[in-house]
């Protein structure tokens, strides 16, 4: 049996380790985090922290290891592709494209360089920098390589702004950080399967967000109006085209202002808190096999990429409204029926610590319209939450 090495071991992985059983790998997780719950599904793994590329690399000869794979993670990916380099393995872009599309500044160089719809921006390295520079409030602060909202702030005005560029500094470690123009919109999804340098099937979901503006826990199907599509379209196929992106999963976030679509963040890695499994129950593509096979190089059928089904599913991560410990997890008897899909990331009994970050679970439910699942939607953290004690 050939062995396949994903680089991570989180919940936000499973989508992929279950994928690549399915098609016939021996599955090998790594991650030294003692929450990995997505070691519990693979057929091996090691507990050592996948940025150590000479312990990986050891693995991957030791094991002879067939393929690689990169985790939901950023680092992962770019861990994987200089591993893939260095043992001829996997089809990757090369690093000076995972460079411009895993650094927002780079991003966003290249975006207003080819007139693709962006929020404007600048890269500022110190504090004192902000006086010399015309920036308009409010304004959203972000570190240039970390996701999940991790380190973003919006600033009203210049003490703000300070504040905001300092928290971004000291969540990501770096100096360099990227001030941009806050557009208020509608905050969507678009997922996209890239397939000979062109869109092969996309995605459009609403995201939601709960007491964390930054993080997103309910992601949903919704339908966007034609123009905002074809606009959206006609950008990401310019940026898979001028970079020459490989076969493969690229996912974005989108703000939508007066129908216009502006791109606020992209990733060639997996969407992550189990989006796969949204795209897969709602449409019934095959979204996580395409992926692995798209990393390593095989050829993707066209069937995998075929919807077969229309359905009203919602992904809903459970987040508390305080900290404290866990007792239990309440579900409001009108959805118990309605759970197609869930993962338990707390035990009863814990205690949350960061409420603002930390997740309780996953749940998946499918609505019998899209009436339905709206309403439900709209009421989500009261149907469905974690009972803190």
């Amino acid at each position: 049996m050939k062995k396949a090495l994903i680089l991570g071991g989180s919940h936000r992985d499973i989508p992929l380790i279950m994928a690549a059983k399915k098609l016939g790998y021996f599955v090998i997780t790594l991650g030294n985090r003692d929450y990995y719950v997505g070691h519990m599904f693979s057929d091996k793994s090691y507990k050592i922290d996948f940025n150590d590329l000479d312990k990986v690399s050891a693995i991957v000869m030791d094991e002879k290891v067939d393929v690689l794979i990169p985790g939901c993670g950023e680092k992962a990916l770019i861990n994987t592709i200089i591993l893939g380099k260095k043992h001829k393995i996997g089809n990757f872009d090369s690093l000076n494209v995972i460079n411009i599309i895993h650094n927002k500044w780079n991003f966003k160089k290249f975006c207003l360089t080819n007139n693709i719809l962006v929020p404007k921006g600048v890269k500022v390295s110190s504090i004192e920098e902000i006086d010399a520079i015309n920036i308009s409030f409010p304004c959203i602060v972000k570190p240039l390589c970390l996701s999940g909202g991790r380190g973003v702030s919006v600033a009203k005005d210049r003490n703000a702004l300070k504040k905001a560029i300092k928290l971004a500094q000291e969540t990501s470690q770096e100096k360099e950080v990227l001030v941009e123009e806050f557009i208020d919109g509608k905050l969507i999804a678009y997922s996209v399967f890239v397939k000979d340098h062109d869109i092969a099937f996309d995605f459009v979901a609403k995201d939601d967000v709960y007491l964390n503006k930054f993080l997103i826990t309910t992601a949903y199907p919704i339908k966007i109006n034609n123009s905002s599509l074809g606009i959206l379209r006609e950008n990401v196929k310019k940026i898979i085209q001028l970079l020459g992106l490989k076969d493969g999963p690229f996912h974005l976030q989108v703000i939508l202002k007066n129908n216009i679509p502006y791109i606020i963040d992209v990733s060639r890695r997996i969407p992550g808190d189990l989006f796969p499994y949204l795209i897969e129950f709602s449409t019934g593509i095959k979204y996580s096999e395409a992926t692995v096979k798209a990393f390593i190089g095989d050829r993707i059928e066209y069937s995998l990429l075929v919807a077969s089904r229309k359905r009203f599913v919602v992904r809903h991560c459970l987040m508390a409204s305080r900290n404290g410990v866990l007792k239990e997890i309440f579900v409001d008897s009108s959805l118990k029926r309605k759970i197609i899909y869930k993962i338990q990331l707390m035990n009863i009994g814990t205690e949350i610590k960061d409420y603002l970050r930390n997740q309780v679970g996953i749940y998946f439910f499918d609505f019998e319209s899209e009436k339905e699942m709206i309403e439900v939607v709209q009421r989500i953290n009261e149907l469905v939450f974690p009972v803190v004690v």
